[in-house]
Formats: C-alpha cells, structure tokens, sequence
C-alpha cells in the first residue's frame, strides 16, 4: 500500500499508468477510489495519481484539529508529488478537491499545467457565506461527535461518498469532524481572474447547489471551458456517468498541448 510519512501524518496515494501526470483529490467522505472510472479510462495514456486526504479512509488521522487546515493539505498535495517526482501536473479534483486544487495552484501555479474542476466552488467573498457554511460544517462535525469521534464506519456499507474497486474504505468520524471544522472551516475566495491555467469546470445536471458556482467560475477564469453540464448525473458526476465526464476531459486534455 503506497504510503507517504509527511507533515504529521500518514498519506495514502496510488499512481496507475505512464505519460503526462494527472493529480486528482477526493472530495468531502470520499477516497481515492472515487477515481477509479477515470483511472480505468487513461492510465494507458497519462499518469494517474490518487490519494485519500488526510482524516480520510487510508491516510492518517491526527488527534490535533489543529493540523487540519486547507493550507495542510495542499502541502500534503506538494508532498506527494515531491515524492512522485512530478515537477508539473494538471491538477483537478471533486467538490473539497476542486476548492483544494484552486488553493494548491494559487500556492504553486508553476507546477499546474491544467486544472479539472467538477462540482466544486472557488470559497466565498462575504463573510456571511463563509459564516454560514461553517455552520453547517458545525452541524454535521457535532453529529459525528455524538457517535463517539473513535467510531469508524464502513463507508460503503453506510452509503457515505463514492468508491470505486474493492477495497475496504472505512472513515473514523474523528477525521470526518475535523475536517469539516479545519478544512473546510471559513473558505475564503480564490481570485479566479487571476488563474492562468487552462481549466475545465464540470457539474452534474442534479447538482443543483453547484451550478451557479459553476457558471461563476467558468466566466471568472480567463481561460476557462464550460461549464460542462454533465447529463443524468448527480454531485458526483465523473462517477455517475464517467463516459461524458471523461470524453469531455479527454478533450480538454489534448488542447493543452506540450
């Protein structure tokens, strides 16, 4: 099990396939293996990295709430690829992914080629937004705290994200709380008009909630394409219907050139 000793804790990744890399981050009580339809897709074509955020399935899950920052796991993203000895990707991710992959080219925008960004959001301006969604974030960690934050569950058993393949993904709530207190605590706006990188948005037909952060970051980004409006799919488009999700990346990926 390929696994990473970085920055406090224990990271999980995968790597499948060789040519040009693409890094792609899970969102909110998913795992890596949320990109297994894409990683069937073009590992014969492009590296394909995956790893499983920390307080997540795999990884590690620090006993500090502390530790549990966006800025942590974007340094966690740096640290994988680091030891990957991936200079430069197009980086992209699902919902807490995509935001994260925002954040990590705002950080490192000479190491992103490209950006993928599937029903996900770039933060909020107001803080009322931000208020809110931490009241939110509030909510649910304080229901997993009710639990017993030691609990760990099956998440497929327990219908929690989306996972791919057949390994066990279990979560302990204890990651789950944090990360829904530290990660995405108070997510603060990323200047879209300042993003260089040829990006893709995409977001499902269902995924009512993220449609107009869609649209937003689709006009926002200088050099942006869609938003790709993903038909019969829910939040998790690029898993309800990988062949649209992936034909319209598949594009997005050969206009990108050396």
């Amino acid at each position: 099990m390929p696994e990473l000793s970085a920055n406090g804790t224990t990271l999980h990744y995968d790597e499948s396939g060789s040519g040009p890399a693409i890094v792609l981050t899970h969102g909110f009580a998913d795992s890596g293996l949320l990109w297994q339809p894409q990683i069937d897709h073009f590992q014969d074509r492009y590296r394909i990295v995956t790893h499983d955020i920390r307080g997540h399935a795999r990884s590690g899950v620090p006993d500090e709430l502390g530790v549990y920052t966006q800025d942590q796991v974007v340094e966690d993203m740096r640290a994988i690829m680091d030891e990957l000895g991936i200079e430069r990707a197009v980086v992209g991710g699902h919902s807490l992914g995509g935001y994260t992959s925002l954040r990590f080219y705002d950080r490192y925008p000479e190491r992103v080629r490209g950006l993928i960004l599937s029903g996900t959001g770039p933060g909020y301006r107001r803080q009322a937004g931000k208020q809110g969604w931490t009241e939110v974030n509030e909510g649910d960690a304080a229901r997993y705290a009710e639990r017993g934050l030691d609990t760990v569950i099956d998440a497929r058993a327990e219908k929690v994200g989306r996972h791919g393949g057949e390994a066990p993904i279990q979560h302990t709530l204890r990651g789950l709380a944090y990360v829904r207190r530290g990660v995405m605590r108070m997510p603060p706006l990323t200047e879209l008009a300042e993003v260089g990188a040829p990006t893709i948005v995409l977001v499902g037909d269902g995924d009512t909630p993220f449609h107009n952060s869609s649209e937003y970051m689709a006009a926002k980004i200088p050099n942006a394409t869609g938003p790709v409006v993903v038909a019969e799919a829910s939040h998790w488009c690029n898993y309800d219907q990988p062949a649209i999700w992936n034909a319209a990346v598949e594009e997005f990926l050969g206009s990108l050139g050396d």
